[in-house]
Parts: C-alpha cells; structure tokens; sequence
C-alpha cells in the first residue's frame, strides 16, 4: 500500500517522504503519519450482537420511522442494519394519537412569539394501528430481508397473561429481538404501562421475570431517562434476565398554555 509519511526530516517538521507500508499496517495518527490506499473496497460493517448479526451497526429506533411496512422496508433498502419497530400492543383501540404531536414553551411571556424556545415535549404515543396490521407487516418485513434484524418493541398492561400473549404473537412472525418499553413517559401510566414500570423498580423486576420466562428471542429492555438514577432500574433489567438495555426514550418537558383558552399549544 502507498502511503505518504510526514516526519521530521533535517529539522525541517514538514518535509514529506513516500514509502510503501505493508498491508496489515492499519492508519495511526502518531508520528503525523497520513495513508493513502489504492484499495476501494467496501469496509466490514458487520456486528453480532446477542447472537443478531447485523451487516453494520446503524439502527432506527422505535419511533416514526418503524410505523408500518413502508417506512421500515425503506429503512433496509437505504442500508439501516436494524430496524425496531414503533411500540404495539394488545389492543390498539385505546390509543389515540394527535396531530401535530410536539409542543413548545417560550421563555419570557407566555405565548410569546418572540420568545426563546427552551423546551420541547413530545407528546406522540405508540402505534394506533390494529395488532393483526402490524403483526402482517412485521412478517412480510422478515420474508423479504431475512438477513436484516427486526425487533419488535412492546408494551402491555399489569398482566402477565397479556406480556405473555404478546410476546408469544409478535414472536410468530419470525422477529429477530423484542424491545420492552419501560420508557414512554404517556405509556398510560394508571393502566402500569410504559414508564410506570421503568420507574418502579420492584414492578420493573416482576414484569421483566413474567418476559423473560416466556420470550425465546433477546430482550432489551428500553430505560425511562425521568428517573434520579437511570443505572438502578436498568441493573434490575439486566439481573432480571434481560439481554440488554436501549437508552432512552422521551425527556419530559412542559409546554406553553394559552391564557385565554387555556388550552396546549403545539
């Protein structure tokens, strides 16, 4: 391989020498040493993580771009090694998402215009697709990109019946991993769902052993950052069988109010 050396030649710090360096010699930046290769092939991008081996270790976190069969087979057509599917669960009907789903807070006068934007909250929640609709596409999905991993991201109520039927149903599809959001801070929080377990960490460990006992595939749990110490319940995950832990989901905010209406302005 050619490569051009800077070194300090004669006293003089830029002079330039040219020689040629075996191929196994990998590019450092000491000794001002810069490497120019002839060789133009493409570079190993893969990983195996958990026993999913990638072809790189770029992936799309659950969120928009893993909403439906559109937007996650593009994801893999523009070479995405991963892709983790927007959260589902057992029954869509109680989800009702709104447009748009981000608010703003303006310093200085409530509402003002002219104010700086120092906060932003973001108000979207899982899927508000049917189950059956997703589960079609994450099938699909794996039919036609068996060598990209799809990891499905759930989230259930208090109940270990219903974990263990949705991790059971997601599993038949054929996806690669499961994602258990502990994270969404509008997870429902009166019905256990979401942050309210990634914020308790004794329901955090019972909900983790109900997932871990049934699931057959890895299990990353997703941390909630609005928490005093993140480390204690992704600890609790990981004791509790969990494979890994994915960081993070929403940071909470607040957003402006109008004083007339009092009502949100998104």
């Amino acid at each position: 391989m050619a490569s051009l050396k800077f070194s300090h030649s004669n006293g003089n710090p830029f002079a330039v020498t040219r020689h040629v360096t075996p191929r196994s010699t990998r590019p450092t930046r000491i000794g001002f040493k810069i490497f120019a290769s002839d060789n133009h092939s493409e570079p190993d991008l893969s990983v195996c993580v958990n026993g999913l081996q990638m072809p790189n270790p770029f992936v799309i976190g659950s969120g928009p771009p893993g909403t439906n069969y559109t937007v996650m087979k593009r994801a893999f057509d523009e070479g995405w090694g991963a892709v983790i599917a927007k959260t589902v669960s057992l029954d869509a009907a109680k989800v009702i998402n709104v447009t748009p789903r981000y608010a703003r807070l303006r310093a200085g006068a409530n509402g003002s215009a002219k104010g700086q934007i120092i906060g932003w909250e973001n108000i979207e929640l899982i899927s508000d697709r049917p189950l059956e609709t997703m589960l079609k596409e994450f099938k699909q999905l794996k039919k036609e990109y068996p060598d990209r991993i799809l990891i499905a991201s759930i989230m259930e109520e208090y109940n270990k019946a219903g974990w263990e039927e949705l991790i059971d149903r997601v599993e038949q599809t054929g996806i690669d991993a499961i994602e258990v959001n502990f994270s969404c801070p509008h997870g429902m929080p009166e019905r256990k769902m979401g942050a309210a377990v990634g914020q308790d960490c004794a329901l955090l460990e019972e909900v983790c052993g109900w997932i871990n006992a049934k699931a057959t595939v890895p299990v990353w749990a997703k941390m909630t950052p609005n928490i005093t110490d993140i480390t204690m319940p992704a600890r609790v995950a990981l004791s509790s069988g969990c494979e890994g832990v994915a960081a993070i989901n929403t940071i909470m905010s607040v957003m402006g109010i109008s004083l007339d209406t009092l009502r949100p302005e998104p």
